[in-house]
């Protein structure tokens, strides 16, 4: 089975998990979407205003890595020509009912964000919020975004931070392993085993991703070249060990921009 057809079954699976059940959801209704998109944007309240949706009206908006689509429907509400690309056919469909339901334009198909079925310079926008450090090649998938995005245009993306608190504590060798990688003192970079990727990502089945990366902000910026690159930030935190007993504002002032699981950039296509 190759990487993309791992992941189309994966993310397919994923979609309708337990915290969907713990928020009281079992169905795909208007109101149980609500519901969920009230606790994901107050969880990650840093979102809306990196991405900044306000910014996408009568702009060509491509977002890869649907989820549960609270993000393409906020994209969709303020009026954008959106256009969503997954992997799996779960969320496409979520996306697709969401924009029915709600009597907005758009669509959402599925294929791989490596070979996007688009033409060239169809977009104003893209937007990858976790997803691309699941290809198996941000390098190609960095490629084919800059094929379909117009000089000028606008990547907004996510991945996982190979230097976050988390790698450091749970994974110091791999940790240690991949600074010296990046100096030029390790032969490959270290691949993520099966317990590290279930931490960040299990299906219903309790199923790790088939394919998770990590990278480093130093990383990225060499990865980015033929982009201007205008801003980079970590964000993020979990609840492991003692941070459980502090709040979740509390924590990403304090160890979010330093440590933080993820990092966030906003780049420019030269």
């Amino acid at each position: 089975m190759s990487i993309n057809d791992a992941n189309s079954e994966f993310w397919s699976e994923l979609c309708g998990t337990s915290l969907a059940r713990s928020l009281g959801i079992d169905d795909n209704s208007a109101a149980s979407l609500q519901k969920f998109d009230n606790w994901y944007f107050d969880f990650y309240d840093y979102l809306l205003p990196f991405v900044d949706v306000a910014a996408f009206k009568n702009r060509r908006v491509l977002e890869v890595g649907l989820g549960y689509g609270s993000l393409s429907q906020k994209i969709a509400e303020a009026g954008a020509t959106f256009t969503g690309l997954d992997i799996a056919s779960d969320p496409v469909a979520m996306v697709n009912r969401r924009l029915d339901q709600a009597r907005l334009s758009g669509r959402a198909v599925q294929g791989s964000v490596l070979s996007c079925p688009f033409e060239d310079q169809s977009f104003d926008v893209a937007i990858a919020i976790g997803s691309l450090h699941h290809t198996g090649s941000l390098a190609g998938a960095l490629k084919e975004l800059r094929r379909i995005l117009v000089p000028g245009g606008q990547l907004i993306f996510m991945v996982y931070n190979a230097f976050s608190y988390r790698r450091i504590i749970r994974w110091p060798l791999t940790s240690i392993r991949h600074a010296l990688w990046l100096r030029g003192r390790s032969a490959g970079k270290p691949v993520a085993g099966e317990a590290e990727r279930w931490a960040y990502d299990a299906n219903v089945d309790g199923v790790a991703a088939p394919e998770t990366e990590f990278f480093s902000v130093q990383e990225l910026r060499r990865m980015l070249t033929d982009w201007s690159i205008e801003t980079v930030r970590l964000e993020n935190i979990g609840d492991e060990g003692p941070l459980r007993f502090l709040t979740r504002s509390l924590k990403l002032r304090l160890f979010g921009p330093w440590l933080g699981l993820d990092i966030y950039i906003r780049a420019t296509r030269r």
